[in-house]
């Protein structure tokens, strides 16, 4: 399960902060499937980016599986590469050398103790959830 609490993030400019995600709370139970859903700049990306470990989030807590990842109160901060959590990013930020496939299964190859076989797995289910499957071996650009 994923578990986020009270997540805040704000950026500095060179003229003031803007906050990106203000107390932003919510559950994601094993194999549920969520969409983000806002307009362009409400902070779907960013709370994204918290999750995985690319940004720091100004306050909050994001616990994946049980394990706090991330708490501000805790002074927790888990490193991107030990988060056990993958992301794949919009079409602008993919490999495009790899087709759609290769790019859901990348984060998962970069992990130690996957077998081959379990990766196949895991990105044929995922593709299916979102009814890409019939698509895999389609060019990603």
């Amino acid at each position: 399960m994923l578990e986020v609490t009270g997540l805040s993030k704000t950026y500095k400019t060179a003229k003031d902060e803007v906050l990106a995600v203000e107390s932003l709370s919510f559950q994601v139970k094993e194999r549920d499937f969520v969409t983000l859903l806002g307009p362009s700049g409400c902070g779907k990306t960013t709370t994204l980016r918290c999750v995985a470990g690319l940004e720091v989030p100004a306050k909050g807590e994001i616990s994946i599986a049980g394990d706090t990842v991330f708490s501000e109160s805790q002074r927790i901060n888990v490193p991107v590469e030990k988060r056990d959590i993958g992301i794949v990013f919009q079409s602008y930020a993919i490999w495009p050398h790899m087709n759609v496939f290769e790019n859901v299964a990348f984060p998962l190859k970069s992990r130690k103790g996957i077998s081959r076989q379990a990766i196949q797995e895991r990105v044929r289910e995922a593709l299916r959830g979102v009814r890409m499957e019939e698509l895999m071996f389609r060019p990603a650009p």
